[in-house]
């Protein structure tokens, strides 16, 4: 993969390398073994503690289009979050992001056990540190 720039526009712009903040999500918690930003079911920036990991191409598809669906419901809902996807031995979350104008969606890969609500948490805060510095 070649490098990837991202610029998030949230109440201004910021540039990020893709790569640096998959790595950074990677580093938040001990459970956490990958994560990767996914555009129309292809990843455009990965990092993985060690090796890689299984392409989910179908599954990111499907993903993007019940996040869409989910913001349609907004109004009665409220704006969704995060899909979480409980497996036996990896949990998949799925954090909506925007980047480029782009509907992109952040995965992050998680072994089990762990604690949920700390993990999410952590998570959540470093997306919403990046929508604040990018104002």
């Amino acid at each position: 993969m070649t490098a990837s720039k991202f610029i998030l526009y949230i109440a201004g712009t910021i540039v990020m390398d893709g790569f640096q903040i998959c790595k950074e999500i990677v580093g938040l918690h001990d459970g956490i073994v990958g994560a990767e930003i996914t555009e129309k079911g292809a990843t455009v920036a990965a990092h993985a503690k060690s090796g890689s990991f299984p392409k989910l191409e179908r599954l990111l598809v499907q993903t993007e289009l019940y996040i869409s669906i989910m913001q349609t419901s907004q109004e009665q809902l409220g704006r969704p979050h995060y899909l979480m996807a409980h497996n036996d031995n990896i949990d998949l979350y799925f954090f909506p992001v925007i980047i480029n104008g782009r509907k992109m969606i952040l995965v992050v890969r998680v072994a089990v056990p762990y604690e949920h609500d700390q993990l999410v948490g952590k998570v959540r805060e470093y997306i919403g540190n990046l929508r604040l510095e990018a104002r």
